[in-house]
């Protein structure tokens, strides 16, 4: 048996799932309004958590988030969207003679991390008919694009995806490759006031344990036990952080500086942190964070390994959304999923064009 996930359990796992979204993937404010606006309807907050070995070899399992404006997914009106986005993924696996019954995280983040969550809650009134969400996530962090994820550098293209809308329309499409499903979901999302619910990556036991963050939404809960623990006493969040991952300090510092820009869907830009020891640090961004660089122009860790961020004074996990000039920050470096890594499938190499597109074509530099 699973185990249930109440609302403390939600919250603890958006907590570390916005720390793990290394700058994307959503804000915390994000997914904790939309569960919060779930509580003032009156909805039983409980949905069943099950690792992968409680499925069967040909249980198949599906990725569903959502895309849009930050903007729209406030005030909790998102939710049927993804429900309807499931179902039409449903639907077409169906045609194929494969049943989908469980649900997975695409990315980690306040947001993305909540919507698999998000559909099992609204999926039935009868908390133990509520569809299943396996312990693993797509990427083990959040990523910008689809061909960034692990699932489709691995072999598993984003291939059928059904997108939904909050009025109950369902779309089914059979995309190419990568770039049309990118082309297809956001046209499609612009039509329906910039946010639809997504669902695609269809994936049975055995291709899920070795093609994904196995464990990660347990692991996400810990971390974000470990900075609520910190918030609460008082103590230091870094030390509290290392007894539940691998991690190092950066710096903690203020943040001097941020120069972004908007393209083509994607926020650009440069965060400059002055470290309390008077230190100078780049972190580059193109939706999460890409680089670090120190005042001496040494590249110190790029992606897709993590570089994470919290309020050093409130310890909330930022985004590049929530972070603004004059803000204390803590910075942690943390390595990614040991899949990004493999050199079959050398599934890092698809973040070559996202640290080119920074200005950087120097050797990736790890953990």
């Amino acid at each position: 048996m699973g185990r249930i996930l109440y609302k403390k359990d939600i919250e603890e796992i958006l907590w570390g799932a916005t720390f793990l979204g290394a700058g994307g993937g959503g804000s915390l404010k994000f997914g904790i309004d939309m569960l919060g606006q779930l509580v003032s309807d009156g909805v039983d907050i409980q949905l069943e958590l099950i690792s992968i070995d409680e499925l069967e070899k040909n249980d198949y399992s599906a990725m569903v988030a959502g895309l849009g404006s930050p903007v729209k997914f406030l005030g909790g009106s998102f939710g049927p969207d993804a429900v309807y986005a499931f179902k039409a993924f449903q639907k077409a696996f169906d045609a194929e003679g494969k049943q989908v019954k469980y649900i997975y995280s695409g990315e980690m983040g306040g947001l993305n991390t909540f919507v698999p969550m998000l559909v099992s809650i609204l999926s039935d009134k009868d908390t133990a008919k509520r569809t299943k969400l396996v312990d693993a996530d797509g990427n083990g962090r959040a990523v910008p694009e689809l061909n960034t994820s692990l699932n489709s550098v691995r072999g598993f293209p984003p291939y059928p995806i059904g997108l939904g809308n909050g009025i109950g329309d369902m779309i089914i499409a059979y995309p190419v490759d990568d770039k049309s499903a990118e082309v297809i979901a956001r046209q499609l999302c612009m039509a329906y006031d910039m946010k639809i619910g997504f669902s695609t990556w269809g994936m049975s036991r055995d291709e899920l344990r070795d093609n994904t963050a196995v464990g990660c939404v347990s692991y996400a809960q810990d971390i974000g036990k470990a900075i609520l623990a910190a918030k609460e006493s008082g103590n230091d969040a870094y030390e509290e952080l290392t007894k539940v991952m691998t991690i190092r300090k950066l710096c903690t510092g203020v943040i001097e500086n941020i120069e972004i820009k908007a393209e083509g869907g994607f926020d650009y830009g440069i965060t400059t942190i002055k470290a309390d020891d008077g230190k100078i640090f780049y972190i580059d961004v193109k939706n999460e964070n890409l680089i670090v660089r120190d005042d001496e122009g040494r590249t110190i860790i790029t992606a897709p390994e993590l570089i994470c961020m919290l309020d050093a004074d409130d310890y909330t996990p930022l985004t590049n959304a929530d972070t603004k000039n004059g803000m204390r920050i803590f910075v942690g470096l943390s390595p990614a999923h040991p899949f990004w890594w493999t050199e079959d499938k050398k599934a890092y190499t698809c973040w070559t064009h996202l640290l080119n597109s920074v200005g950087y074509s120097g050797e990736f530099v790890r953990y």
